[in-house]
């Protein structure tokens, strides 16, 4: 039973503490050369998917309530990572960040669901 709940959030929880570590960068290397709302949304639809499948106990048909609290953790995450960007020096908080991530999200959902529906 711990194997598998490491096995379903161990990766989660190393995501986001790199997402945290480069919060804490006051320039993040090579994002100058990406659009910041790409790089939130791409980062953002990655992540989801690590917290779709320890939401869910594992890579599954979505269910509304597992994706509704994988949902409501990475809305939190997200917006607590942009106050802790406020902090930072060089770095500020912008809700377009938090827009793009809810993005990444549903990008997320619709790569889970189109690949469960292909396994069917």
């Amino acid at each position: 039973m711990i194997r598998r709940a490491v096995a379903n959030w161990g990766p989660l929880l190393a995501a986001l503490a790199g997402v945290f570590y480069l919060s804490s960068l006051s320039q993040v290397p090579g994002a100058e050369y990406l659009w910041d709302k790409l790089l939130h949304t791409g980062g953002y639809a990655a992540v989801s998917l690590l917290a779709l499948r320890a939401f869910h106990g594992g890579l599954t048909r979505l269910r509304p309530g597992p994706t509704a609290a994988a949902f409501v953790f990475m809305l939190l995450w997200s917006i607590s990572d942009e106050y802790h960007q406020s902090l930072v020096p060089g770095r500020d908080a912008d809700a377009g960040d938090v827009v793009a991530d809810v993005i990444g999200f549903a990008i997320a959902g619709a790569l889970v669901l189109a690949w469960s529906r292909r396994r069917d």
